[in-house]
């Protein structure tokens, strides 16, 4: 009998979320004899508006939760209508991002289910027998362990970045409407407003972008580090941070690129006075080429660079701003 592996598809701003679309792939590459099913949870229009952008990731059936009260995304109704489909399903697997939303969302659906969760996993792969293996950086990122749970669903939640992202061969999949019980639920959480908020410098999907600059502490500092802001601005592209530049107060930890902030994979990454601890290069090995300038041609990232150019990071952050200003 096949296994069975659910995914939750997060949608926000009527957009499926890239890490959604990463496990799904990974799943269908890696998962052998395994039926994998999505689950989409939302109103009937946001639903028309995203069924389309996910026909062709080669699920084999499309779960959808449709209702007015989830419009907008209110942990006490999705845990609920969520954990009702899994228990009337009984997938196997289930998994899903670990954003914003699945940090809250996660802990409540196995506590409703009472089954062991794996969180912020950066692999994932089956047994001979069928086990979710769930791998996550432990101890700070100094170590990975692989976790097998001892209930089913198997359940894991992925950090955004830690798959690659291609796309599968168009399947028709088999589209099944699930009919929660909504009984009570509608006024444990009443929602007033949502409000979207803005800093300089980054925003909040910047882990999505093509072209990621970042900036360690061989930038030496605050001031030179905040040169890397305009630089990535100038070429289109979103600021990063290692773990080290973090620490020196330089750069939000939400900026942090690594095992212990966010593994990315752009198109192209930069990275000025970075070292590359092991932690950092996990968090950026699925970018598909990397530049870095380092004033040290012996540090590890420059052997794993695309192009590496030993010499002084702010003066090519002040050259290249120049040059790009003109």
């Amino acid at each position: 009998m096949r296994n069975k592996a659910l995914v939750y598809v997060e949608i926000n701003d009527n957009r499926v979320e890239k890490v959604s679309k990463e496990i799904v792939a990974h799943v269908k590459k890696h998962f052998t004899d395994t039926e994998l099913c999505a689950v989409l949870v939302a109103d009937d229009q946001t639903i028309q508006t995203i069924i389309p952008d996910i026909k062709d990731l080669g699920l084999d059936k499309i779960y959808i939760i449709q209702n007015i009260l989830l419009k907008h995304y209110n942990v006490s109704v999705y845990s609920s209508v969520l954990s009702q489909l899994i228990s009337n399903i009984n997938p196997d697997v289930f998994l899903m991002g670990a954003t914003c939303d699945g940090r809250e969302l996660a802990p409540r659906i196995a506590s409703k289910l009472n089954i062991g969760l794996t969180a912020d996993c950066t692999d994932l792969q089956l047994d001979i027998d069928g086990n979710l293996l769930a791998t996550r950086p432990t101890y700070g990122g100094k170590m990975m362990a692989t976790i097998i749970s001892k209930t089913k669903p198997n359940f894991a939640t992925v950090r955004q970045g830690a798959f690659k992202f291609s796309q599968q061969q168009f399947l028709e999949p088999e589209i099944i409407f699930f009919d929660a019980d909504y009984c009570g639920l509608d006024n444990l959480i009443n929602q007033i407003e949502i409000l979207k908020t803005h800093k300089k410098g980054h925003v909040q999907d910047w882990a999505e972008a093509d072209i990621i600059v970042a900036g360690g502490a061989g930038l030496k500092s605050k001031d030179n580090f905040e040169l890397m802001y305009k630089l990535a601005e100038l070429i289109g592209g979103k600021p990063a941070a290692s773990r080290a530049a973090v620490e020196l107060g330089w750069a939000p930890q939400n900026l942090q690129v690594g095992q212990t902030g966010k593994s990315i994979s752009p198109k192209l990454y930069i990275a000025f006075g970075i070292s590359g601890a092991l932690q950092h290069m996990t968090g950026v090995s699925n970018a598909q080429k990397i530049i870095a300038v380092n004033i040290d041609k012996n540090a590890p990232i420059m052997s794993i660079a695309d192009i590496a150019i030993p010499a002084d990071a702010i003066e090519v952050i002040n050259a290249l701003i120049s040059k790009l200003s003109n």
